[in-house]
Parts: structure tokens; C-alpha cells; sequence
């Protein structure tokens, strides 16, 4: 179909930035009259934005629906797509096999229509990049919306002020405030703190003379991490214990089918587990604020949070500080310790990467020293392709939703307002063109080394757009720090001989016992050759 006759539909137009049908890229056409273009800007004047009034849908905020010039004959003329592949009684693998479920479901088709099932709504499943980039960046464009309100469990732990949750424009205002903590400056400031933290982890691995059970001690120590740089000080460990208690409980009703709010049901007791989160949070706030009223400076990302203020003089409120200290908390510590868990079993299997990770290190710290500082982190980056290969097969997040905020076309078919849009970033990172020609089955963090593999291409593991992963550079740094004490200091052994289980991610059920092991010093300072991980 070409573009003239998209065109027929009188205010027919592209969002800015998106291809059109015949320009090897995903059409999307939106039918209705032309939108105008508003330039948002952190102001607590924008639609109601302090004050966190979120409760009214998309459609109250945004007039952009078609309905009332009637129906665009142009997208009334195109199909619907085809039926998911999947046969019913495997439509659960969505749920527990997510890259079996995506790759089943698709088929050789671009798009399908996936029926309702248990937790999840009708929905289209897209299936290239492309298409699944459209839906994230249509967002800035009144294209699309946060995710539906069947969804609401999700609402309901992570609360209306996250920034998963919240629509256009409160989640710009919102962002805006709250990315000033995540900036270069800021993440090198928590460089030592994170250092301190993994280092200590690492040692006592070492000093146990027994093996480990990597997942639950990544765990354990990516909360640990997470709670120090996030709230500026280090917490005992009856502290550090109760806390990790309450937040297993709460991270565990995101999933924990059905959603009752009983007291005596997973899901109530997630509910309740995250007041607690919240009243710790207060209290952590409220000093936080003391300290600032007094003249000052408060550490960690708490410290830039309770300093952020808007052009009107307003900071963030209580609300909007405790739900996203959640997020924060749910983003920095079961995607980090799951990630690294599936890198330490990558690393166990290639050798010859640990090898070469070994090889990085001698050469950083002949340069700089054993220091390490965000700026010597950009330099590792043979470390941040291993991470990136890593996500590339276990992507932590599987798919994300988003929905239609208005009639338009993708792809050749009519996406109806309301569609439910299922993003599946496993299956089309798993698919990336770049790499389909070199063994991507293979695990090669070289394929992230040239300049083409440098480029986002189809990989989106921490999102894409205007919501693309606030607290990216901080999960990264934590990672690549991790990655360098290992490499310097460490021998580990890790028992891969296990079957693998979908959570928040891929994640062992052996819990994989690892062994840690010093290395000798001249070897840590590169007198002498480097050994890859004991086998």
C-alpha cells in the first residue's frame, strides 16, 4: 500500500520521526484530526502535575480519540491480524516461558491477535523491533498509553505515582524531577559505596571455604547495594534482613495469581509489606529533609531526590518519593542479581571470556591503578559486552505492555483505540538482524565490540523511549563493578548442571553453588599469566 493512499484519509498523518508503509520500517498512521504539538516542560502548572492527581484514564486527559469524526474508512479497510499460533492449553508459557511463548505465538507472522488468558488481556503481540520501538516512543506522541487496567495488581504495589504507572504529561514532569539522580556526577559519587559493598561480598564468598549458592548471595548482595546508594548510608544487618523480608514479600505479589487482598493471601501480604517499605521510607525521608532544612548535603540518590524541585518551587511529595524508592528498589536489585547470576553461569561455560575479562583488568589497572571510578568504568568495555550478551539470551524482562490510544495502522493491519499491545524485547532481541548471521545462539560478547554491534539495533533490555530505564547507568555501573573485583581478584566454579526457571527472569533451580576462591597477587597486578575460572 502505498503512502498516497494513506493519505486519503482527510488529517491522515505520521507521528514525527515514524516511517511510513514502503519505507522499510513499521507504518503507523494514526487516524484522526491532526494533533497538536505541545512542548512539555517540567512545570507543576501542566495539567495538575504536583499534585499527583493521576486518577483520571488517558482518554480524560488526551481528546485525541477518532470517534468524533467517525470511523477513517482507509484503517476500516485493513484486516485485523491473524490468530496466535499457540495451541490453547500452552498459552500459560507466556507466564513461565516467555521466549517459547513469543516465538510460538508469532509464528511467521509480524503481528498476531492473542486471546485472553489467565492475568492477561487480549492482546496483538508485535514482532520486530520495529514495531515493538513504535509502541514504546508512540507513548510521546498520543499513540499509546501506559499499560491497561486489567493490570491493576500492578497499580496496586507499585502505586499510582511510579513512573511505570503514570500517563502523559505527569510522567515527563515526573522524570524530569527525578533524573537529576541518575546523572554521570551523580552515579560517581556512589562508585565507592558500590565498590565497598561488592567487595565485601566477594570476600566473604571467599573466606567461606565452601560453596555458595550464587543466586540467593547475589541477591542478597545486590539489596544490600541498592538499599546503601539509594538511601546514602549503610544499615545493620538485623535492618538489612527485615527489609529484604518485607521486600520478597512485596515483589512476590506482582505475581502472586489471584489478586485478593486478604490478609492471609500472597497478594495481601504483599500489600502489606509494602506499607512497611513505605512507612521506612518516611522515616528515611523525613530525616533526609531535616538534614537539608539544616543546610546539609544528604548522600545517595535519597539525597538528589529530596533536593529535586520544579520550576515553581515545588519538591516531590511523599507520595511520588515512596512509590518510585520502590521502583528504584525493584529495578536495582532482582534485574542486577539476575543478570549477574546468568552471567556468572555464562562465565562458568566460556572461559575463554573470563580469560579475556582477566586481560581488560591487568590493563585498567596498569593505567589507573586499582581505582576505580566512573570514568575508568566507561573504559571496561569488554565487561559491558559481556553484560549485554548476557541480556541478549536472558533478558530479565520478557515483554511489556502498552495500549492503543487511538485508531491507526502498524504494520499493514488496524490497531483499534483500547488494543492491547504486548512487546515481546526477548523474542525480537532474539531475532536482531545484525546477528542472525553469527551464531546468535552462541554466547560472543565480541558481536557488542564493532561499531555495528554498538548501535541499540533490536536490543532493548531496559526499555526504549520516553520510559526507557531511569536508573540504566546505575544498574550497569553496579555490574561492571562487580565484574572488575571478580576479574582482579578471584577464582570461582560454578555448577551449571541445572534446569532453569522463569521469575523475574531466568533464574537457577540449584540456586548455582559456586565456589570463590584469592587469586595470587601477581596475578591480580598482571605479572603473571591470567587463568580462566577453574572448571
Amino acid at each position: 500500500m502505498q503512502t498516497g493512499l494513506n493519505n486519503r484519509c482527510a488529517g491522515l498523518r505520521a507521528p514525527q520521526g515514524t516511517l511510513i508503509r514502503g519505507q522499510a520500517a513499521a507504518a503507523v498512521v494514526p487516524c484522526s484530526r491532526p494533533a497538536r504539538r505541545v512542548q512539555i516542560v517540567a512545570r507543576a502548572a501542566d495539567a495538575n502535575l504536583h499534585s499527583g492527581n493521576s486518577s483520571q484514564s488517558f482518554d480524560e486527559q488526551h481528546d485525541s480519540s477518532s470517534s468524533s469524526s467517525g470511523k477513517c474508512p482507509f484503517l476500516a479497510a485493513l484486516p485485523a491480524p491473524p490468530p496466535a499460533q499457540n495451541a490453547w492449553w500452552r498459552r500459560l508459557q507466556q507466564l513461565f516461558s516467555p521466549a517459547d511463548y513469543q516465538k510460538e505465538a508469532l509464528g511467521p507472522h509480524s503481528v498476531v491477535a492473542a486471546p485472553a488468558q489467565m492475568m492477561m488481556p487480549p492482546q496483538y503481540v508485535l514482532g520486530t523491533a520495529d514495531m515493538v520501538k513504535t509502541a514504546f516512543a508512540g507513548e510521546a506522541e498520543g499513540l499509546t498509553t501506559v499499560a491497561p487496567s486489567g493490570l491493576m495488581s500492578s497499580r496496586s504495589l507499585l502505586g499510582d505515582q511510579s513512573l511505570l504507572m503514570l500517563p502523559e504529561p505527569q510522567h515527563k514532569y515526573l522524570r524530569n524531577l527525578i533524573m537529576p539522580a541518575f546523572t554521570n556526577e551523580a552515579i560517581e559519587r556512589l562508585v565507592p559505596r558500590m565498590e565497598a559493598v561488592l567487595q565485601r561480598y566477594l570476600d566473604a564468598w571467599a573466606d567461606a571455604g565452601a560453596p555458595v549458592k550464587a543466586h540467593n548471595e547475589l541477591r542478597h548482595m545486590t539489596f544490600e547495594f541498592i538499599v546503601a546508594v539509594v538511601l546514602g548510608r549503610d544499615y545493620p544487618e538485623a535492618t538489612i534482613s527485615r527489609l529484604s523480608g518485607l521486600y520478597t514479600t512485596w515483589a512476590g505479589g506482582l505475581l502472586a495469581w489471584p489478586f485478593i487482598d486478604l490478609p492471609w493471601t500472597p497478594f495481601g501480604k504483599a500489600v502489606a509489606a509494602k506499607q512497611q517499605l513505605l512507612d521506612f521510607f518516611q522515616a528515611a525521608v523525613d530525616e533526609a529533609r531535616l538534614q537539608l532544612a539544616a543546610g546539609h548535603a544528604v548522600p545517595g540518590i535519597l539525597g538528589s531526590l529530596v533536593s529535586a524541585v520544579d520550576e515553581q518551587g515545588n519538591r516531590l511529595t511523599d507520595a511520588q518519593l515512596g512509590d518510585n524508592l520502590l521502583l528504584i528498589m525493584l529495578a536495582g536489585h532482582d534485574t542486577s542479581s539476575t543478570t549477574l547470576t546468568n552471567v556468572m553461569a555464562d562465565l562458568q561455560s566460556n572461559p575463554r571470556v573470563v580469560e579475556r575479562l582477566r586481560q581488560e583488568q591487568q590493563a585498567v589497572v596498569a593505567k589507573h591503578g586499582s581505582r576505580i571510578t566512573g570514568a575508568i568504568l566507561k573504559e571496561m568495555t569488554y565487561a559491558d559486552a559481556v553484560i549485554r550478551e548476557t541480556l541478549r539470551l536472558h533478558n530479565v524482562v520478557s515483554g511489556l505492555m502498552r495500549q492503543a490510544a487511538k485508531d491507526f495502522e502498524l504494520g499493514g493491519y488496524s490497531v483499534p483505540k483500547g488494543t492491547v499491545l504486548y512487546l515481546p524485547v526477548t523474542h525480537v532481541g532474539l531475532q536482531d538482524p545484525r546477528f542472525l548471521e553469527q551464531h546468535p545462539e552462541a554466547y560472543a560478547p565480541e558481536r557488542f565490540m564493532t561499531p555495528e554491534g554498538q548501535k541499540p539495533g533490536a536490543q532493548m533490555p531496559f526499555g526504549h523511549g520516553p520510559r526507557f530505564c531511569a536508573g540504566y547507568a546505575v544498574a550497569m555501573a553496579e555490574m561492571k563493578v562487580f565484574l572488575a573485583l571478580l576479574a582482579r581478584g578471584y577464582d570461582f566454579d560454578a555448577d551449571t548442571n541445572t534446569q532453569w526457571r522463569q521469575e523475574i527472569g531466568r533464574v537457577p533451580a540449584n540456586g548455582l553453588p559456586m565456589t570463590v576462591s584469592r587469586r595470587p597477587a601477581a596475578v591480580v597486578a598482571g605479572a603473571a599469566p591470567a587463568a580462566a575460572a577453574r572448571r
